[in-house]
């Protein structure tokens, strides 16, 4: 993917830290930092988080066989055939998100030999979930746990006095792998109508059914566990507790919600909350200290600790559900707090406060402004068919005589492109959307107009159009459409 912004910081960001990510990794071996040995150690290398982020930054920036090749290091050298990881502990959510990946990496082109040849390792990492999924299901049906995965949500369980305490039904666990569930059970599907192999077809679609039914345990379990704080609803990170976060972790600072950074982040990246529930993780996470100029903290309560390592899970909830604003702060703050200056470093975490040090470097921290640049410029909407191209830009970047332009994103129908051009002195902005034969999906492109400016009317190749939405500044393009669309939009 290629791209051209108003903005040349965040552009030169973007790439930079894709680059410095490589630049890590010791050929196709994953190293979660670069020179602590904390972080560097080979110890660290099957770290779930290094694996995931890396490969997605790769996939989203269309580097494919890159992130094939990551895919096959880590089944290869990291994941055993029961499903469990060379690390020192599980991060059940991150089993979840491996499956994501894997699917995504075939949606976008990547070679199905990969998957595989693999396939027993991934195999084992899907029978895992499904083994302790099958044990929240012993629970009675009325339990707000019921059909809910219990597991660590943190790596690092392991260095607490406690660490069985900290096998929770986090909902990061089953979000995370309702997902997984789906997209790769579409893809096995695919995979084996295509080579004619029924076992993989059915295998495929009882991941597919399973996805289905988690994710209705999932709304009934959320539902029995929404809790009331200060007058207002909270959703927990985990099942079934009685007392909200700031409650609890300000009382025992090992309470298992301690973790519940990790957990709100991957809820809010697996892409099956509600626009409802995720508002209601942003606004009790704003009102208690939990999220500071606009970036998630992490370690506890009041903290001042900045979680750059996963606040781009927080990011891809705030796009998918139209917080825009608060999306846009977050990315800028990440930009401005995180990363150092001169040299755009980015430590795992950094405290607000200035007399406190910050961690050291580590890859998905240094990721997040190339995946946030990403969705705000292609975002695939993960529940239903639609794409949309410039969800999250800048009104900024929509100045009279600027232009934005994407060409060859890759997403799960195909590589796409597209060029903006904005003449708001003459009052309209110009836009060519590039789309491939008979593109399947319906294509939302979000013009953000300086000063909120409406949208009063739209030619479409030549024609007049009324498949647009001032309110919420988009014009639609129908699926089935293809090839060059040319857009004017008059203000």
């Amino acid at each position: 993917m290629k791209i051209n912004l108003p903005d040349d910081r965040v552009a030169n960001m973007a790439r930079f830290s894709l680059v410095r990510d490589m630049m890590t990794r010791v050929k196709d071996y994953p190293h979660y930092g670069a020179f602590d040995k904390d972080y560097f150690g080979s110890e660290h290398e099957g770290f779930p988080d290094t694996f995931t982020v890396d490969t997605a930054a790769s996939l989203d920036w269309g580097l494919i066989d890159l992130a094939g090749r990551y895919i096959d290091n880590y089944f290869d050298e990291y994941v055993r055939d029961d499903g469990s990881i060379l690390y020192r502990g599980p991060e059940t959510g991150q089993y979840g998100r491996m499956l994501t990946l894997v699917a995504q990496y075939i949606n976008y082109g990547g070679d199905p030999q990969v998957l595989l040849r693999r396939r027993s390792r991934i195999d084992g990492v899907t029978n895992l979930l499904l083994l302790l999924r099958e044990k929240a299901k012993k629970l009675p049906p009325t339990d707000p746990a019921y059909g809910m995965i219990a597991g660590w949500s943190e790596a690092d369980a392991c260095l607490d006095a406690d660490p069985p305490r900290y096998m929770q039904p986090y909902f990061s666990n089953s979000t995370e792998a309702a997902r997984g569930f789906r997209d790769l059970g579409k893809v096995w599907e695919k995979i084996g109508k295509k080579t004619g192999n029924a076992e993989l077809t059915s295998w495929g679609q009882r991941l597919f059914l399973e996805s289905e039914e988690l994710q209705k345990d999932i709304q009934t379990s959320i539902s029995r566990s929404i809790i009331k704080s200060e007058g207002k609803p909270v959703l927990p990170s985990i099942a079934g507790v009685k007392e909200p976060f700031h409650v609890v972790v300000a009382r025992d600072e090992t309470d298992p919600q301690f973790r519940s950074y990790r957990a709100y982040m991957e809820m809010l990246f697996s892409g099956n909350l509600t626009k409802e529930q995720v508002r209601m993780v942003v606004d009790y996470r704003s009102n208690h200290h939990d999220i500071i100029l606009g970036m998630p903290t992490a370690y506890g309560y009041s903290t001042t600790e900045l979680a750059g390592f996963l606040s781009y899970g927080h990011g891809y909830g705030l796009i998918q559900h139209d917080m825009i604003r608060e999306a846009l702060l977050m990315m800028y703050s990440d930009m401005a707090h995180q990363y150092t200056r001169g040299t755009w470093t980015a430590p795992e975490t950094r405290n607000v406060l200035i007399d406190r040090p910050a961690a050291p470097y580590c890859t998905p921290a240094q990721l997040v402004v190339s995946l946030m640049t990403r969705w705000l410029l292609v975002f695939e909407d993960p529940q239903s068919e639609t794409l949309w191209l410039g969800k999250a830009v800048p009104r900024a970047w929509l100045e009279d005589g600027k232009s934005t332009s994407v060409s060859d994103a890759p997403t799960r129908w195909g590589r796409v492109g597209y060029l903006i051009e904005s003449h708001m002195k003459a009052r309209n902005i110009t836009a060519k959307v590039q789309l491939p034969s008979a593109f399947p999906a319906v294509t939302k492109l979000r013009l953000r107009a300086p000063e909120n400016a409406k949208i009063k009317s739209v030619i479409l190749n030549g024609k007049s159009w009324t498949q647009f939405n001032p309110d919420e500044e988009t014009i639609t393009i129908p699926a089935g459409m293809s090839g060059t669309v040319h857009l004017t939009a008059q203000y």
